[in-house]
């Protein structure tokens, strides 16, 4: 059901991905956005990329075509556009990691900022380290070139957008995935797994002071969750206007409550 916040215009960047497409879901439904706009390389996703209870609502999605290192399209997608989410990340290499989940969003927020936009969303990571030496992440951890990315474009988007920022810090993210053709249902290995880490008592809690993995423990959250996070809290963080003086960090926990 809409709310009284004013009807806004949205762009999400990668938009037909796994999380992008609940973003995106959670956007239409929300009923507060006039546009809402999807920049990625393939333009519209193939049915058979789309969970067959989203496939209704990504219709109404406006998707656009391009690769969000070409500063034109950036540009292009971002006319008219005041909130920008950014769903952009990958695996690979350490390289790679690096540039597809930090200077990708860090050339984004550039861009946005630049054109005008005044509230800009990034799904993080639950790994990003609070800037503490104890909570860092040595160079030898399990994709450590993703976090760090994470780290980098958090960082920016803190900076350029102080009060104008709202960022998601998930774990593992579990829910119905299309792959090739078929759904894949990883609330199957998520959820039991999301219960032992968080709701087992004692055992959760020693679970949870284990190195990286107790992070992740603690940290696993609904796909359909991270979408309403991320819409619920830049329209939050827009309607606001920077009055507040912050900008919104949800932690696994937080996210968990939509």
């Amino acid at each position: 059901m809409a709310s009284n916040v004013a009807k806004r215009r949205l762009l999400i960047l990668g938009g037909n991905g796994y999380v992008g497409q609940n973003v995106c879901h959670a956007a239409i439904v929300s009923g507060n956005f006039d546009l809402v706009r999807s920049l990625n390389r393939s333009g519209r996703p193939s049915p058979s990329s789309v969970p067959d209870h989203l496939s209704s609502t990504l219709s109404s999605v406006e998707w656009t075509s391009g690769d969000v290192f070409d500063e034109r399209a950036r540009s292009d997608a971002m006319s008219g556009i005041d909130v920008v989410v950014s769903c952009v990340g990958a695996f690979g290499s350490n390289e790679y990691m690096q540039r597809a989940c930090g200077d990708a969003t860090i050339a984004a927020i550039e861009s946005a900022r630049g054109g005008g936009v005044t509230t800009f969303g990034f799904v993080s990571s639950a790994q990003v380290y609070d800037g503490s030496a104890a909570s860092k992440l040595p160079s030898f951890a399990p994709m450590y070139g993703y976090f760090e990315g994470k780290r980098r474009a958090e960082e920016e988007l803190i900076r350029s957008y102080p009060n104008g920022h709202a960022i998601l810090r998930p774990g593992f993210i579990y829910g119905p995935r299309r792959l090739g053709g078929r759904t894949v249902p990883l609330q199957l290995i998520g959820g039991p797994i999301d219960f032992v880490g968080t709701r087992m008592g004692p055992m959760s809690t020693l679970l949870q002071r284990f190195p990286f993995v107790g992070k992740e423990l603690s940290s696993m959250v609904r796909v359909e969750s991270v979408g309403r996070a991320m819409i619920g809290s830049v329209l939050a963080v827009a309607e606001g206007g920077g009055r507040t003086g912050k900008g919104a960090i949800l932690d696994a926990e937080s996210i968990r409550k939509f």
